[in-house]
Parts: C-alpha cells; sequence; structure tokens
C-alpha cells in the first residue's frame, strides 16, 4: 500500500498511540514485572520492530535487565548500526552472543551454494547453530526466563504455539474463565527444559507494533525504509539474517542485489550460486 505524497505516517500512528494512552499498557509492564521477578532471564533483541517494543516495555521495568543479540555473522549493516546506537541511547545492559560457526562459514560447508563443492550434510538444524545454541548460553548467563517479540499474526505456527499453551493453561487452571486466563497467562511458553518464556505482544496486530513505536518516539530500524522503498512487500519485509537458506525463492536476494550490491558480489565470491536466486 502506498502512501500519499506529503502524509506522514510516523506521526499519524503517534496520534494514535497517544489516543490509546500509556495506561493501557500498564497491564504489560506488571506482568513483566512479575515474569523477571519469578524467572529472571533476558530480552533476545534482533533490531526487528516486534524485539525492540519489548525492550522498550522491558526496560521500563528493569532498566538493567540484559538484552542480547544473537549474531548469525551475516548481518544487514543498517541492524548492527541500529543495536549499537539504540543500546547507547537507552544505556542498556546488552550484550551479543555470536553463532559458532558463523552462518557464512556453515553455507560454505554445506556446499550447496556452489556446484564445485560436495553437499555435506551438518548433522544438526541451521535453527539450532544460529538460535538455539545462542538461546542456550544466554539461558546460561541469565536464568531460564525470557521475554521476546514473536507473534501469533505472524504466522500459523506461532499462532498454534499459543493456541496450545494457552489451552493447557486453561486445563490446568479450571474454575477460572478463559477471559481470565488469557489475560493472566496468554503468550506464556513453557519448555520441557525448564525455561519459561512471555510475549508480552503475543496477540498485537502488526500496525499497533509501529503505533507503539511512534508513540514512545522510537524510530524503527532503517532497513524497513529501505527494503519499502526498493519495492519488497510489507508483508516480507523482516529483520533478519543477510541470507535466509530456506527462503531463498521469496525474491530476498534480489533485493539484495538491488539494495547492497557490493555485499551481494562479495558474498558471491564465497557463494557461487547466489546469483542463480537473483
Amino acid at each position: 500500500m502506498t502512501t500519499p505524497a506529503g502524509l506522514d505516517m510516523q506521526a499519524l500512528r503517534a496520534i494514535a498511540a497517544r489516543r490509546r494512552g500509556p495506561q493501557s499498557y500498564q497491564h504489560l509492564l506488571d506482568r513483566i514485572a512479575e515474569h523477571l521477578d519469578n524467572h529472571d532471564g533476558f530480552v533476545p533483541w534482533s533490531g526487528g520492530k516486534d524485539s525492540t517494543v519489548v525492550v522498550d516495555l522491558a526496560r521500563q521495568v528493569d532498566p538493567n535487565v540484559p538484552v542480547v543479540f544473537f549474531d548469525s555473522g551475516l548481518e544487514f549493516p543498517e541492524t548492527l548500526h541500529y543495536l549499537h546506537d539504540l543500546a547507547q541511547a537507552w544505556r542498556l545492559n546488552f550484550t551479543s552472543i555470536a553463532a559458532e560457526p558463523d552462518l557464512l562459514t556453515v553455507l560454505i560447508a554445506c556446499g550447496g551454494f556452489d556446484h564445485r563443492a560436495p553437499d555435506r550434510r551438518l548433522g544438526v538444524e541451521l535453527a539450532e547453530l544460529m538460535i538455539a545454541g545462542p538461546a542456550g548460553e544466554a539461558h546460561r548467563r541469565h536464568g531460564p526466563g525470557s521475554l521476546w517479540g514473536v507473534r501469533a499474526q505472524e504466522s500459523a505456527g506461532r499462532r498454534m504455539l499459543y493456541r496450545q499453551q494457552l489451552a493447557s493453561e486453561t486445563v490446568a487452571r479450571q474454575g477460572q474463565a478463559r477471559r481470565q486466563v488469557r489475560a493472566e497467562a496468554g503468550g506464556v511458553v513453557r519448555r520441557i527444559d525448564g525455561t519459561v518464556t512471555y510475549g508480552p505482544i503475543w496477540d498485537w496486530p502488526h500496525s499497533q507494533v509501529f503505533e507503539y513505536l511512534a508513540g514512545r518516539g522510537i524510530e524503527p530500524n532503517p532497513i524497513y525504509r529501505k527494503l519499502g522503498e526498493l519495492g519488497v512487500p510489507e508483508q516480507q519485509i523482516r529483520v533478519d539474517s543477510i541470507i535466509d537458506p530456506s527462503k531463498l525463492s521469496n525474491g530476498h536476494l534480489t533485493w539484495l542485489q538491488l539494495g547492497w550490491p557490493d555485499l551481494f558480489d562479495r558474498l558471491a565470491i564465497a557463494l557461487p550460486r547466489l546469483r542463480e536466486w537473483a
């Protein structure tokens, strides 16, 4: 959807946020405080709009809450600058945990991006290396709790995750009204390893995320604007690693070549088959 010339969407979102009022988020701050009291933990921060909202909510409760970036080693330069600058401006207790090995090393080792290289199996899922591994290290440092920006609206899998967790909680709280259970336990994910994650904005629509940021005077990661100007459909814009091997057919390598041609050319030296998807 295009924005009419002269229309400042950020200003309109800020107006909507003021009408909603800061008191509308007090229940989330209370739940975040309870979660941190019960589980300690950290906030994983990708630099995307959703996790940035959660970092801002959490720092209002505890300015020293640990905030952790999982660095794949293949991040957009805009994201790295955004994280660094905002972490300094907010005086966050911010650390980075690097994936080992990094994503580029893994993609080269697999051989799938080079016709001259043999294909190899890693013996471990990519998500384990890039997310689960760094997350496990963050839990070891900071405790079993975490606060994340994962929203149910983003995918069917995420909706199902939250529904299943809420259903289990409803069964465990027999006698309580469903609305009350949702208000007290919605967005909580309990895992068999003992970790407990709460997603304060789990049921927010897309529009409310940008509205909140505008109301708080927080500029989103500039990568949203850059990708939008390149013509990327809004629903495809995500702050993630430069290369997502699971979504090569969605056109993101074409946008990479258009928006970051020098970076694309350097990566194509190490991963020659990138050009087949651009």
